[in-house]
């Protein structure tokens, strides 16, 4: 009985989830985290259990929106695969705890989603996701725009201050220095462009000191989509080609 409740509400989630959105732009301000808050939670991020994590996904309906395996085949969601156990435990922290906007509004099936878990159970899934390999490379990657983000994403702009994104997310969009730098490679144009943009306006706030709003505040539209499509291009051509 308590699995269909649960079931039944999850569902509800999923499928209602823009009824609830559309309430949910009322107050702009967004907390944020203390760092050494953050630090000590996420102490736990790589004892999960993958096996246990693969479970929870599809049985949370996580596989609705971002795949059967955690490769999104949709653009409007992120795949999970490939990342750090540590930065999917504090994505799914950042819901919780409602530091967190999608579409420029608060994400409410995600945020009531995360309130069903604890601790243990976020850690379960990020050592499923760490476990599978890098996203697939999106089909609709334009090679021309590849090669201008990764000029940015290799060498930064020094005169409008701009670092080079590979300082922090690897040369080859594969990992993160820190629980708050994501692994980029495969994600589809379509989503980094609209996080980029939410960083850039300032409406997600779950970057720690603020260092993503900084270096996304400078970017114009067009480098946005060239990082973009530069970093899709490098997801797994060897899953794509299966």
């Amino acid at each position: 009985m308590k699995k269909t409740c649960l079931a039944l509400t999850l569902a509800t989630l999923l499928c209602g989830g823009a009824a609830v959105a559309g309430n949910s732009a009322r107050t702009n301000a967004m907390p944020e985290w203390d760092s050494d808050q953050l630090e000590q939670i996420l102490t736990r991020a790589n004892t999960g259990n993958p096996v246990e994590g693969e479970r929870l996904h599809h049985y949370l309906y996580c596989s609705a929106c971002h795949g059967h395996d955690g490769n999104s085949p949709s653009r409007n969601w992120p795949s999970l695969t490939g990342q750090k156990p540590d930065y999917v435990m504090k994505t799914l922290l950042d819901y919780r705890q409602d530091m967190r906007r999608d579409h420029y509004r608060k994400a409410e099936v995600m945020t009531r989603m995360t309130r069903l878990l604890d601790e243990t159970q976020m850690a379960d899934l990020a050592a499923y996701y760490a476990s599978r390999p890098a996203p697939v490379v999106p089909p609709q990657t334009k090679p021309l725009l590849a090669k201008k983000g990764a000029r940015l994403a290799r060498d930064g702009d020094g005169k409008r201050g701009i670092a080079a994104c590979s300082g922090c997310h690897g040369e080859h969009g594969e990992s993160g220095i820190t629980p708050d730098t994501p692994a980029l490679a495969g994600q589809t144009p379509e989503y980094f462009i609209l996080a980029m943009k939410m960083y850039r306006d300032g409406m997600r706030t779950s970057d720690l000191g603020g260092v993503m709003r900084m270096f996304a505040k400078p970017l114009t539209d067009a480098e946005i989509e060239a990082l973009a499509h530069y970093y899709a291009s490098l997801g797994s051509k060897r899953e794509a080609m299966r």
